[in-house]
């Protein structure tokens, strides 16, 4: 999806939630498959997933965590994630992933599937996820690029590692914060 206004994001979640599963369910499975893969059997004091949509990876690794955080912009998506598995104890959290209302450094696992386009807001999401994880954090996330060239340039310096290639437009990667200049948050609001 091109780049669009929170709003309008916002919106097109909103609608598409009723019937996200259904419609992107076996697509998402598969990516779920390949992040689970490179998670490996790693346990989390908390694990949070960054456009989590009905929280379907979530719940594959929730019951690895102390705690499992759910972020998404959408409030139905987080709806439909509620109604989903309720004895996990999963904390479900409406925010935008450029401004995550979490501490500096208090998450040992971070995954992003399907959310991050390549450009601006690749270094927006990835500064974010950065700032949150902890120094030994295990961060995956995919990312789109039109132009897969400049996807995996930007990526590369940006000091993020390809893992696979999803498809010719998507691809998942390790993040590597040691590689990477962390900006601290400039706003306090964080919930956790």
């Amino acid at each position: 999806m091109p780049a669009k206004d929170t709003e309008t994001i916002t919106k097109w979640y909103d609608a598409l939630s009723k019937n996200y599963d259904e419609l992107y369910g076996e697509e998402q499975n598969k990516k779920h498959t390949k992040v689970l893969q490179v998670i490996g059997k790693r346990e989390f004091n908390m694990v949070v997933d960054v456009g989590c949509g009905t929280g379907k990876l979530l719940e594959l690794i929730a019951p690895r965590s102390k705690v499992a955080l759910g972020i998404d912009l959408s409030a139905q998506m987080l709806s439909k994630g509620k109604q989903r598995r309720t004895d996990l104890g999963i904390q479900w959290i409406r925010a935008d992933a450029s401004h995550l209302p979490l501490q500096d450094r208090i998450v040992d696992g971070v995954t992003s599937v399907s959310m991050t386009e390549s450009g601006a807001v690749l270094d927006e999401h990835f500064n974010e996820i950065s700032r949150i994880a902890t120094e030994d954090a295990l961060m995956v996330m995919t990312i789109f690029g039109e132009n897969d060239r400049t996807s995996r340039r930007q990526a590369k310096e940006t000091g993020i590692e390809l893992v696979a290639t999803l498809s010719d437009r998507e691809h998942l990667y390790l993040l590597d914060r040691a590689k990477h200049r962390v900006k601290a948050s400039p706003e306090s609001t964080a919930l956790v």
